[in-house]
């Protein structure tokens, strides 16, 4: 111990006037203590550099201390405690760190044994030599270097002990928002419009139902009134052609037409089908009345040609039996030749006739069968034309009724509603006449009665720790945290899939906690509003402080043994 203090310059010395020039440099580490030199030797201020004297010795006395008021009752330490000789013949060199270090760590150690000293040792240092001194002041600083081994010692089991041990809390730290159980409702009119009236402000509280915003309805009103007038007519005229179809005597108007029969409009549409249906029955009668009327003159020509016909057969009769006769008088030389062909020609000329008669006959009852036929073809063209007609009118009457019902819903929606109760929030309309766009979000509502609930972004890295159902405990930003309680919530939803935010390009999955009605009497008076920052963590077990600190080394360890 006294050679470990001399080589920090606490080893007494006999001063240098007192030795021999032949001493060697390096003879400082062999020397004996000196008797009967007391330099005055003042404990270093505080944080104070180490200072090395001109005759190279730091010395230690502390036998005075008592009378000069260092230590009050303390003894004091009697001897000269020299820093190596070699130092004070050496040519002045720059101190590095090490020796800097050094010299602090002899100051140090100095005032250290000047205070071990003076505890406890008054009462026995007075009537030590210097021999006596050095290995008292040993074994002092040894038993409070061992003393300092022991708390360390402790120190490490007990630390040892809780990094181990003790199970410190795990949780996901997840950012979040305020948000309404069914979101903010954004009120858009798919087809845009022209102002006409606001009824609201931002920050205006509104009922179910309440009107916020009145469109132009001139072009709506205008755009049904057509359709409607088209629907009409096209109603009449399928209830006229199926009159038609079916051969009534008047058409049956559906109940949609005579329900509003004081409507100027449909009372035209039912007089023109009227018209129409008379009009077009006359002309049908007409034509058959035609035909029947050459039918009855055919037959009238044929009951004539019938009695020539009868008539010829009569005279081809009396012919014949007059040629018979004149044949035997020719035959008996009776009468000359031009009388019997004379006769000859006059049957053959009635003959022919008759023949004449017959075709004509046969050609008479021929047009008579095309008019009978012309008069059903009448009345067969004009079933086609007017079941045709009937299913064009059908497919119209459908394609007017879809742009009718939304024609009368786009003028349902002139009038803007809220959906439900809250908060107008977010109101983008501020001018009558103004024009919003189809789509066009004109105003947010905030609901007021849905329930609120914390909604975060949890990275895909941390996504394994979190599922439905698990406890999580709620932070306000906005609140003082000394004064604020933390609310305690469960994970009510976490998003299926990843998602991508367009404007930062950050992927993220999204979660919902719920918070209790009891937790949220916990904040008082403190009004929750949509919108709050919020700081989530999401309890993941516990794990010990050591399982902490390994975790990435045992992971990098793993990665090193991978190819």
């Amino acid at each position: 111990m006294g050679r470990a203090l001399s080589l920090f310059g606490l080893g007494a010395q006999a001063p240098r006037e007192r030795r021999g020039e032949g001493i060697r440099e390096m003879d400082w580490q062999q020397s004996a203590p000196m008797r009967g030199y007391e330099p005055e030797l003042a404990p270093p201020p505080r944080n104070a550099p180490a200072r090395m004297p001109n005759n190279n010795t730091a010395v230690l006395d502390v036998r005075d201390a008592r009378r000069d008021g260092g230590f009050g009752d303390a003894p004091r330490l009697t001897g000269q405690h020299n820093l190596p000789a070699r130092m004070g013949h050496a040519p002045a060199v720059p101190q590095t760190g090490v020796r800097r270090l050094v010299g602090t760590a002899g100051t140090a150690l100095t005032t250290g044994m000047t205070f071990i000293a003076a505890q406890g040792t008054a009462a026995h240092l007075d009537d030590d030599t210097d021999e006596q001194l050095v290995p008292r002041v040993g074994r002092m600083f040894e038993n409070e270097l061992r003393l300092g081994l022991r708390v360390l010692l402790v120190a490490a089991v007990f630390g040892g002990g809780w990094l181990t041990l003790v199970p410190l809390a795990g949780a996901v730290v997840v950012p979040g928002n305020l948000v309404v159980q069914s979101n903010v409702k954004a009120i858009q009119h798919p087809t845009g419009g022209i102002v006409a009236e606001i009824k609201v402000d931002n920050g205006k509280r509104v009922a179910a139902g309440d009107l916020l915003v009145r469109l132009d309805a001139t072009q709506s009103q205008a755009q049904l009134q057509s359709i409607t007038k088209q629907l009409n007519e096209q109603r009449a005229k399928i209830a006229r052609l199926s009159a038609e179809r079916d051969g009534l005597e008047q058409p049956e108007y559906p109940a949609t037409l005579t329900s509003r029969a004081d409507d100027p409009n449909v009372r035209a549409v039912i007089a023109s089908e009227n018209a129409l249906f008379k009009a077009r029955a006359v002309t049908r009668k007409s034509q058959k009345e035609l035909l029947q009327g050459r039918i009855v003159q055919l037959n009238n020509e044929i009951s004539g040609m019938e009695s020539q016909l009868d008539s010829k057969t009569k005279q081809i009769d009396l012919i014949k039996g007059e040629l018979a006769g004149v044949q035997d008088l020719y035959d008996k030389r009776l009468v000359p030749l031009t009388r019997l062909t004379t006769l000859q020609r006059e049957a053959a000329r009635i003959d022919g006739e008759r023949g004449q008669l017959v075709s004509s006959v046969a050609e008479t009852r021929s047009k008579i069968s095309e008019a009978e036929l012309q008069t059903v073809k009448i009345d067969q063209d004009f079933r086609s034309e007017v079941v045709k007609d009937l299913s064009e009118s059908q497919a119209k009457e459908g394609d007017l009724v879809e742009k009718s019902v939304a024609a009368r819903d786009q003028l349902d929606r002139i009038e803007m509603r809220a959906p439900n109760s809250g908060t107008i929030h977010q109101l983008a309309v501020h001018t009558i006449g103004g024009v919003i766009k189809p789509g066009e979000t004109i105003m947010e509502l905030v609901p007021d009665s849905d329930e609120l609930q914390v909604e975060g972004h949890v990275q895909p890295k941390d996504i394994d720790h979190v599922h439905t159902g698990q406890d999580a405990m709620v932070h306000f930003n906005a609140f003082n945290s000394h004064t604020t309680p933390k609310l305690s919530g469960q994970v009510s939803f976490v998003s299926p899939d990843i998602t991508n935010d367009p404007r930062t390009g950050s992927t993220f999955y999204t979660v919902r906690i719920t918070l209790p009605d009891e937790e949220r009497k916990r904040l008082g008076d403190v009004n929750l509003k949509p919108g709050m920052q919020a700081e989530v963590y999401v309890q993941t077990g516990t794990r010990t402080m050591l399982s902490y600190l390994m975790k990435p080394v045992l992971d990098q360890w793993r990665r090193a043994f991978v190819e």
